[in-house]
């Protein structure tokens, strides 16, 4: 097997790692550990199932990775994916301005995708023709199942789907 490419990810979720072990759990929604651990277990789900469809892994896993950007800056829940294109552009900028090297940048169109993909995540009833939404929603559904948060309606019949699409038996 060849190496996969994920410096760009890795750089990104070193640069929210940095900012968020700072923030504190005041008038949080949901702690900032659980933003931590949603970040990380999202970012490899997200590789696998990208390899699994045959998709773009590395900008599948920098799309699970800043998924949730509105809760972690804003500290709440509440609309989160809907609000946050503001908060992917700021982070995207970031990352191409201080922390990319060499051609490492994130391109507008890819911007784009991410921007498109995390301001739809949240509508887990509704299925689209975007492959790459879908997979956002799929990676956000099965990552709540097993940090054993209550899993049921349209984030349920997404994590069954995706199970029998790798092959796994509950």
């Amino acid at each position: 097997m060849s190496q996969l490419n994920v410096v760009r990810v890795n750089k990104i979720i070193t640069m929210l790692f940095e900012e968020m072990r700072t923030f504190s759990d005041d008038e949080r929604d949901v702690p900032i550990v659980w933003n931590v651990m949603h970040m990380y277990s999202s970012s490899q789900l997200a590789k696998i199932i990208a390899l699994r469809r045959g998709m773009d892994m590395e900008l599948a896993s920098i799309a699970a990775a800043i998924h949730d950007i509105t809760v972690i800056v804003t500290k709440k829940t509440d609309g989160h994916a809907e609000k946050a294109e503001i908060y992917v552009r700021d982070i995207i900028e970031k990352y191409n301005n201080q922390w990319s090297e060499n051609n490492s940048f994130i391109t507008k169109a890819e911007e784009d995708l991410l921007v498109n993909a995390i301001t739809k995540h949240s509508e887990k009833d509704t299925y689209s023709n975007d492959s790459f939404v879908e997979l956002l929603k799929d990676v956000d559904s099965i990552d709540r199942y097993l940090h054993g948060i209550k899993t049921e309606g349209a984030y349920i019949e997404r994590c069954n789907r995706v199970m029998k699409e790798l092959c796994i038996e509950r």
